[in-house]
């Protein structure tokens, strides 16, 4: 769920490092645009705005791919507090060994990406979203990316990398992030890296 490397690297070392070995920082200093890269892991999404080569403002969200896993069957087999909280918000009783249906796995995706999205600007930040964020959040969200890119495991269902399922919420939440990234505004373009 992202737990060691937030530990041993910090959510904002994280989230800079995310920032330049995405591209998105010589991406805003190349092509002299305002660049959001959001990485989002199995524990954690990282949001970083770089401009004219600089990160400029960052935040991370207690939002992965990872924090509800289920089996073949649709048992949930890991279960983060994050993961507890979205389901208890859309009114699902979960614990290890809940079967969840699709349904109930979509409305669970859909409020992930509400939350990524609200953390990135593109709506206003509600209770429950700004009670998960681990750093403070954007402060300039006027100002719109020119260009938005993904990185993280999710980031290759978002791209069409990958197809495979691996217990994770990862091709659910990828879908939701992406019909949301294509309706937003920002051009959305693939990181260099």
């Amino acid at each position: 769920a992202g737990k060691f490397v937030a530990v041993s690297a910090g959510d904002a070392l994280e989230t800079t490092l995310v920032a330049y070995g995405s591209g998105a920082v010589d991406m805003s200093r190349s092509d002299n645009v305002r660049v959001m890269n959001v990485d989002i892991g199995g524990g954690t999404s990282k949001i970083a705005v770089c401009h004219a080569g600089h990160i400029v403002d960052m935040t991370v969200i207690d939002v992965g791919a990872r924090i509800i896993c289920v089996d073949e069957n649709g048992r949930v087999y890991r279960l983060e507090e994050a993961g507890r909280r979205f389901a208890s918000e859309a009114g699902i009783d979960i614990e290890i060994g809940t079967q969840l249906n699709q349904s109930q796995l979509a409305t669970l995706v859909e409020r992930m990406a509400d939350c990524i999205f609200q953390a990135m600007g593109a709506a206003p930040l509600d209770d429950a979203a700004s009670s998960l964020l681990r750093l403070a959040p954007l402060k300039n969200t006027r100002v719109i990316p020119d260009i938005m890119t993904f990185s993280g495991g999710v980031s290759e269902y978002i791209y069409g990398k990958e197809s495979g399922h691996y217990g994770d919420l990862g091709p659910l939440l990828a879908s939701a992030v992406r019909k949301r990234a294509e309706n937003w505004g920002p051009r959305l373009a693939m990181p260099a890296q």
